[in-house]
């Protein structure tokens, strides 16, 4: 059946936007037939002088048949008088991954700590970590033990289960007196645990989930150490601000630590610096010691470190009193969670998230030419978008170096599939 550009008689022919919307009625859904927006498969259309923006859910169609759509949403968008740039922008698709976990309603910042070797003292640290941050008495602070093979945090805050549920079925954490805390230990009762593969993953994700935490200013959680499934997992699908890692001076344990730094790093999940625990003790004569062979770990790791621990009592004390070496742990961590803060990204950004790979960098190279030098580009994706910024420099530098087209960019993992990355023309 032939298409005829029918323009309502309440829709002004010279709005740009509306235009766009009356020639993409010449477009036709290959799933559900119609036109786009009959069908609902476009749901946006926006226009701000030559420049238009269109809102596609291509959630369902093959990659194929998503980027043949795309292209001719775009070139029946091009043909419209008046329209200088057309970009398509998918709604991220329902096939996103089983994988991905919505962080909690109510709670604010995720802080995960890690470490490389198990031993170095990382239940200790996290636990530390969130007491002091508790001690704020206008923060509501939890903790999280993910550490299935080793949920140790129950041990040291003295909490004992079972867990119970809510009318909505969904887990209550346990009240730890400043804190709140859920651990896998609450539900094992002691039992060994021999989880593997796709069954911790499950446990991780649904304690995660299920659990009811209310709302809060800062969940910490406690990883499992080394860099394995478990680990992996909760880096790709939790919803972590910032990281904290964990080590001892020990050269071969900063070694395996950089290990972690680097697995954090590739999977977008900021690094707020390490603690060096078990640094030394004192004696009773008043003499300092050394337990390990020193180590420059900040330029190790050329990260910042956090604070040094003694090997002290003190440290392994989860009484009233929080030590004060753990307060200006604190304090760092909520310092730097400043400084890696939230890449704030306008309502302009080009969202290619749900675009077939094709279309995704035609759209950014085409979005990033038109960017005037000293603009900041910003663009979001599904998945680690740096790859792009390479093609992005061939595009418009003059012999294909950085500095033709921008000196750095950066990119942020805001969520399990949510990237973005900023360009400073």
């Amino acid at each position: 059946m032939a298409k005829h550009d029918i323009v309502p008689d309440d829709v002004p022919t010279d709005d740009l936007a509306d235009r766009v919307r009356n020639g993409l009625r010449d477009v036709e859904d290959p799933d559900l037939g119609g036109d786009v927006l009959e069908s609902g498969l476009v749901t946006d259309v926006s226009a701000d002088e030559g420049t238009v923006r269109i809102a596609a859910d291509l959630a369902g169609f093959d990659e194929p048949t998503a980027e043949d759509v795309t292209e001719a949403i775009r070139r029946r968008a091009l043909a419209t008088p008046g329209v200088e740039r057309a970009t398509v922008e998918g709604d991220a698709p329902d096939a996103a991954t089983d994988d991905e976990i919505d962080g909690p309603a109510g709670v604010d910042t995720v802080i995960a700590v890690a470490s490389a070797k198990g031993g170095v003292g990382k239940t200790t640290v996290s636990t530390q970590l969130a007491r002091a941050l508790a001690a704020d008495s206008d923060r509501d602070v939890g903790i999280f033990d993910a550490d299935l093979y080793g949920p140790n945090v129950p041990e040291l805050l003295d909490l004992e289960g079972p867990v119970s549920a809510n009318a909505e079925g969904n887990a209550e954490p346990i009240d730890a007196g400043d804190l709140t805390a859920m651990s896998v230990g609450l539900i094992a009762n002691d039992e060994p645990l021999a989880w593997r593969g796709a069954m911790a993953h499950e446990a991780v994700s649904e304690l995660f989930e299920d659990t009811a935490w209310g709302d809060l200013d800062t969940l910490v959680v406690d990883l499992p150490p080394g860099t394995g499934d478990i680990v992996l997992t909760a880096l790709q699908s939790l919803p972590i601000d910032g990281a904290v890692l964990v080590s001892t001076p020990h050269p071969t344990s900063v070694d395996d630590t950089s290990r972690s730094a680097t697995l954090f790093e590739e999977n977008g999940v900021p690094l707020l610096g390490t603690v060096v625990n078990m640094r030394g003790f004192t004696c009773e004569c008043g003499r300092e010691h050394d337990l390990f062979p020193d180590t420059d770990v900040e330029r190790e790791l050329d990260q910042p470190v956090l604070c040094e621990l003694p090997f002290d009592e003190r440290v392994r004390d989860f009484g009233d009193d929080v030590p004060a070496e753990t307060i200006d742990l604190a304090d760092a961590v909520r310092e730097r969670l400043e400084d890696v803060g939230d890449l704030s990204v306008p309502d302009h950004a080009l969202d290619l998230r749900g675009l077939p790979k094709p279309i995704r960098h035609e759209q950014a190279t085409e979005e990033f030419r038109a960017t005037e030098p000293g603009e900041t580009f910003y663009l979001i994706n599904d998945h680690d978008p740096s790859p792009l910024a390479a093609e992005l420099v061939a595009a418009v530098g003059r012999d294909g170096s950085p500095g033709d087209a921008f000196e750095e960019y950066e990119v942020r993992r805001r969520g399990p599939d949510e990237w973005v990355m900023a360009v400073s023309r």
